[in-house]
């Protein structure tokens, strides 16, 4: 009796084995569907997060057209900087060889939303055009950039007195002066910046 009990208890032991496999088989592909899972939802964020980044860039696309190039930017963040108009008055200075010009220019930066002294002839005569400012005056610089700015970036000086323009002072009100030369009298905003426009470009005769 006693060697038939004996011999029953290494069958006992011995079943556990397999048993124990298959759970650690089991647990073990239930960990790598686990991992695959969790490791595509990681490359899943990654992609949707670089999608957003291009979303808020601005791309150029530039067009050739007569006359000039047309500049188109796409939806997003826009680089276009605010023209600063306020805080003095801009005067413009004939110191072209044409006629009539100054005038002309300060109805046109008048729309852009310029405050405009009245337009003067300078004291001398320029080929390239260009901006003057009083640097005592906090307040004209930043109106003298975006003036220059608007105009295809033109150069930008400060000046002492007497100013190269009128009887030599700053008009009343006015510490920006725009030395209007060759380069850009008689051209309308929309020409000078290289856009495609129609009509004349010089003032109307009545």
């Amino acid at each position: 009796m006693s060697n038939d009990n004996a011999g029953r208890s290494p069958r006992t032991s011995g079943g556990t084995g397999p048993m124990g496999s298959t759970v650690a088989i089991v647990v073990t592909a239930i960990a790598l569907v686990l991992g695959f899972l969790i490791l595509r939802n990681i490359n899943d964020d990654d992609d949707n997060g670089g999608g957003g980044g291009d979303d808020g860039q601005t791309e150029e696309t530039t067009t050739t057209a007569d006359g000039g190039t047309t500049t188109t930017l796409t939806p997003g963040t826009t680089t276009t900087e605010a023209l600063v108009t306020e805080g003095t008055m801009v005067q413009v200075a004939n110191a072209s060889t044409q006629n009539g010009v100054a005038g002309q220019m300060s109805t046109a930066l008048e729309a852009e939303g310029f405050d405009m002294a009245e337009p003067t002839n300078a004291t001398v005569k320029l080929t390239d055009s260009k901006v003057i400012y009083n640097a005592d005056d906090p307040a004209a610089l930043p109106v003298a950039e975006s003036l220059a700015r608007l105009l295809g970036d033109i150069p930008v000086e400060p000046s002492g007195l007497p100013v190269p323009a009128g009887d030599g002072n700053w008009a009343t009100g006015s510490a920006v002066i725009l030395m209007l030369g060759d380069d850009l009298a008689g051209k309308t905003i929309d020409q000078i910046q290289g856009q495609t426009t129609t009509g004349t470009t010089s003032p109307p005769t009545t």
